[in-house]
Formats: structure tokens, C-alpha cells, sequence
């Protein structure tokens, strides 16, 4: 193509042929082609001093570069709807890592997503306009478009701003869910959006990449993020609270060195240091809610008994939460735990020996079990009978180990030494129950007084024992058969050995109202299960 002809034809086109829908990159192939020939012809001509006419090349690249800023706007523009899923192009956003191992981030689509296609033609036009001295123009139009993408698609995603006071006042079900979108938003914004928005940066500019034009388009929504998780770690402390704001803890540690990568360069640094600065205030935030925990617990008021054959919503609450506990074991491993607030060990009549490990967690899991056995003691103690009070500390302890045994990270962490004497504490109370229930049944088959008065007797004393364990229930099925199969073994062969000391005597069998077989039958009806 001669220089005049390259001249016309750029001259021809102009910003008002674009306006008017005519663009030339969204036409034939043949035809970008052409303009981008032209283009080359005369950028070489005015380089290499071979134009004859200087001013009229000059003025044709004049025309030429506005045209280009609007043909890459119109690019951006018609690509920011696209699915990254479209079966026809191949787009960069496949070759990407996610590190992210949730569903939902490996699912999220975002939209946003250039064909190789359309990145080849921006590069063609960048490098046009570079070569005439408009790289800033080009960059700015870059900055603008990719901007707002990236703000649409962090709105989509229905982060809600919060301040410092939402966090403190807010009733907990509302900020929860705030928390929950919150990672969610964060995980999709810093392991899908902007690392595709950085890897575009780095392919359409290359050499010529320019940190503050990702920083630009990118620090919005980043900046935002950053200041909710700041607002967030102002709430108030609360139990309840600390498996949430660990999975808060969590999920930014785990994004923190993503951020820092993204956010390298000099004039981030502000950035870098407030992220960084989230770590420990939301790990100290965790240790202050652990520490309220144990203070709620040893003040705890039991003075309204529960149902003998109940297990106290306390002893629920605290042995659920010290399952989540070993769940978060090694988040909660990370925490610096200072020693529990209270040491009620003399008390409880229970030897606390702190681990000799880096992590304090240990010692305050051990404490907090050993401070719930303290209180249903001490609750125990008020019950009228003290087969009530065994039966009641029976069906607890029983809880407490079951929920310890079935969490390996639980009873790894307090050791066999505190299992044992928990376990212990089980089995103490689980023997007094059995001696005082079956006590006075026992020592009346066993007495020296005649055959017949004490099979009256145990008529009447078993009867009344089957009325009152038929209206109590053990809320535990194994420790049920446990207790039954123990009431078996105890019962059985004395009554045996009973009624065969009555077949051998001459006395009457007629008052005899169970066999061996039909006492066996009710012992199986106590604690009728629900």
C-alpha cells in the first residue's frame, strides 16, 4: 500500500464513523487489517523521515489515534457480558490457577473474560498508539473499562458496607450472614476476578505493564473488602461468636499471601501493611471470645435443677462447643492463649496439669471439661436423693466422655490422664446408682430372715422399684443396655439363688410372681426408651 493510499484511508475514518456504529475491529478481517497496514505505513514513513508531505502524515496519525482509543472502548465494551464458558473462543481464564477449594469459587463464572481473538487485536492497537506516543491514552481507556467490569461483578456479589458501630450493635444473625458473604465475596475477589484482571494487565502490556493501572482499576472493591474485615473484627464479644470469627480468621489468613503478591508493588504498601495488621487483630479478637467462654462457664448459675433424667442444656452447650473446638484445632493452635482466667482446680477437687507444649489450646480444653465435671457435681448436690444425684451425674458424665471419645482431636489434646479420671468420675457415679437402687432389693433375698417374709418382701420392693425406673428415662441408648445388662448381672443370679433355696424348702411357690426369665423381661422395661 503507497503512503497517499494509507493516508486516504485513515483520513477517511474519524471518532463520528465510529460513532455512528461503523467500528472497524467489530467488521472483515481484511479490513482491520488494512487499517492497521495504514497505520504502520505512515507511523514508518514519519519515523524514517520519508514522508513527503510530514504535516500530512502527522495529521493522519492525528486522526488515527483517537479512532484506535475507540475501537479498544468498543472492544472492552463488547466483551464484558461474555460468558467464560462460550464454546467458540478459547480464553485466558482457563489457564489460570484457582487455589481456592470451595465449590462455589471453582464454579463462580465470571463474565468478564476476553477471547485470545479480542486480546490480539488490543495489543495490535496498543501497539500503535505507543509507537505514536499515546501509551497513557491507551492506558486510560484500559483502566476506565476493566474498572468498571470489575466493580459491576463486586456488586453482583451483595457485599454490605459496615462500619465499626454496625458490627458492635447488629443482632448476630444479621452480621453472620454478613461475615459468610463477606468470605465468600473475598474468595471470588482475590482468587477468580483479580488475578484474571492482573494476568490480562500483564498480557496486553507486557513489557509496558504498569502497576498503578491494575491498582487503579483493582483497589476499590480490595480497599472495600479491607475495610469491612477491619469493622468486623470490632464486634462484640460473645461465645457464640468464635467458630464464625475463626472461619473469618481462616479464610483471610489463607488470602493474605494471595494479596500481598497481587499487591507488590511500592505504592500498595499501605495496603499491604493494613492486611497485614487483620492477622493478629482478629486472632486476638478469637483469644478474648475463648477467654469469655470459660468466664461465662465458671460463673455459671445452676441453681434451677434440671430433670434427674436429663442432660443439662449446660453440659450440651459446653460439650458441643468443645467438639467445635477440636474441629478449629489447628486455627485455634495458631492463637496466642494466654493461661484460663480462673484456676478453680482446688475447687474442683481436680489436679490441672498444663502441657508442656507451645500452644496453650490443650490446657484450656482440659480446663473447661474439668470446669463443667466441677459444676454438675455441684449441681448434683442439691437433689434430694442421693440415687438422684448419681442418677443425674451418671447420664452427664456419661455425655461428657461420649462427646470427648468421639472427638480423637478432643482427647488427644486433654490426654489419658484427664479422660481417665472423667472416666472415672463416670464410672463412680454409675456404681453408686446401681448399689443405691438395687440395694434394699438386694438385702432383702440376701437377709437372714425366713423364706417366705423375704420373698414378701422383695414382692414388694421390686414392684415399687419397677414403678419408679419405668418413669425415669436414660437419654443415652448404649448406656441404657449398659445399665440394664449391669441390673441383670447384679439381680439375676441372687434371685436365682433365691428361688432355688425356696424349691429345696417346704415352702409354698405360690407366692412366687417372677421366674428367672420374667424378671430378666422387667428389667428390660426400666428406663423405658422414648
Amino acid at each position: 500500500m503507497a503512503l497517499d493510499s494509507a493516508i486516504e484511508l485513515v483520513s477517511q475514518r474519524s471518532t463520528s464513523t465510529s460513532a455512528n456504529n461503523s467500528y472497524i475491529f467489530t467488521g472483515k478481517r481484511s479490513e482491520i487489517d488494512q487499517y492497521l497496514q495504514a497505520v504502520d505505513i505512515i507511523q514508518h514513513s514519519i519515523a524514517s523521515g520519508s514522508a513527503h508531505d510530514h504535516n500530512t502524515a502527522k495529521s493522519a496519525i492525528q486522526i488515527a489515534m483517537p479512532v484506535l482509543v475507540n475501537e479498544m472502548h468498543n472492544l472492552l465494551n463488547i466483551n464484558n457480558n461474555k460468558s467464560t464458558h462460550n464454546p467458540d473462543s478459547t480464553t485466558y481464564s482457563s489457564t489460570m490457577s484457582d487455589t481456592g477449594s470451595n465449590s462455589y469459587i471453582d464454579d463462580y463464572e465470571y463474565r468478564s473474560t476476553f477471547s485470545v481473538t479480542v486480546i490480539n487485536d488490543i495489543q495490535s492497537i496498543l501497539k500503535r498508539m505507543n509507537a505514536a506516543g499515546y501509551m497513557e491514552d491507551c492506558k486510560k481507556a484500559y483502566v476506565s473499562n476493566r474498572k468498571r467490569c470489575i466493580d459491576d461483578s463486586y456488586q453482583k456479589l451483595d457485599v454490605q458496607k459496615l462500619s465499626s458501630n454496625d458490627a458492635r450493635t447488629m443482632e448476630w444473625h444479621t452480621l453472620e450472614l454478613v461475615i459468610k458473604v463477606w468470605m465468600k465475596s473475598a474468595k471470588i475477589c482475590f482468587r477468580k476476578i483479580l488475578p484474571y484482571e492482573k494476568h490480562l494487565c500483564e498480557i496486553i502490556f507486557g513489557d509496558d505493564m504498569d502497576d498503578d493501572c491494575f491498582i487503579e482499576m483493582s483497589s476499590g472493591c480490595a480497599i472495600e473488602l479491607l475495610e469491612i474485615a477491619t469493622s468486623l473484627s470490632c464486634v462484640r464479644i460473645a461465645s457464640d461468636r468464635l467458630f464464625r470469627i475463626l472461619e473469618l480468621y481462616k479464610t483471610f489468613t489463607d488470602l493474605l499471601p494471595e494479596m500481598n503478591k497481587m499487591f507488590n508493588a511500592q505504592s500498595s504498601e499501605s495496603f499491604r501493611t493494613k492486611a497485614g495488621q487483620m492477622v493478629p487483630k482478629l486472632a486476638g479478637v478469637a483469644c478474648m471470645i475463648v477467654e469469655k467462654f470459660e468466664k461465662d462457664l465458671f460463673s455459671a448459675d445452676l441453681s434451677q435443677h434440671a430433670p434427674v433424667d436429663k442432660i443439662h442444656s449446660l453440659c450440651r452447650y459446653v460439650m458441643d462447643y468443645v467438639y467445635k473446638l477440636g474441629q478449629n484445632k489447628q486455627t485455634l493452635m495458631e492463637l496466642s492463649l494466654s493461661k484460663p482466667p480462673l484456676t478453680p482446680s482446688v475447687e474442683m477437687n481436680f489436679t490441672v496439669v498444663e502441657p508442656q507444649l507451645q500452644s496453650k489450646l490443650p490446657f484450656h480444653v482440659m480446663w473447661i471439661i474439668m470446669c463443667l465435671v466441677y459444676k454438675l457435681e455441684d449441681e448434683a448436690k442439691g437433689y434430694k436423693y442421693d440415687s438422684d444425684t448419681n442418677f443425674y451425674l451418671m447420664n452427664n458424665l456419661f455425655y461428657v466422655v461420649k462427646k470427648i471419645d468421639g472427638r480423637l482431636e478432643v482427647k488427644e489434646m486433654i490426654g489419658d490422664d484427664c479422660f481417665e479420671k472423667v472416666s472415672s468420675k463416670f464410672d463412680q457415679a454409675k456404681a453408686k446408682y446401681l448399689r443405691l437402687t438395687l440395694g434394699k432389693v438386694l438385702s432383702i433375698i440376701e437377709d437372714n430372715t425366713s423364706l417366705q417374709k423375704r420373698l414378701k418382701g422383695f414382692n414388694t420392693e421390686f414392684k415399687k422399684l419397677q414403678i419408679n425406673l419405668e418413669k425415669l428415662r436414660v437419654p443415652d441408648f448404649q448406656l441404657l443396655k449398659d445399665i440394664r445388662v449391669s441390673m441383670e448381672e447384679t439381680l439375676v443370679p441372687a434371685y436365682s439363688s433365691f428361688l432355688e433355696q425356696l424349691r429345696v424348702s417346704p415352702c409354698s411357690m405360690v407366692d412366687v410372681k417372677f421366674s428367672v426369665e420374667e424378671l430378666k423381661i422387667a428389667i428390660l422395661g426400666f428406663f423405658p426408651s422414648t
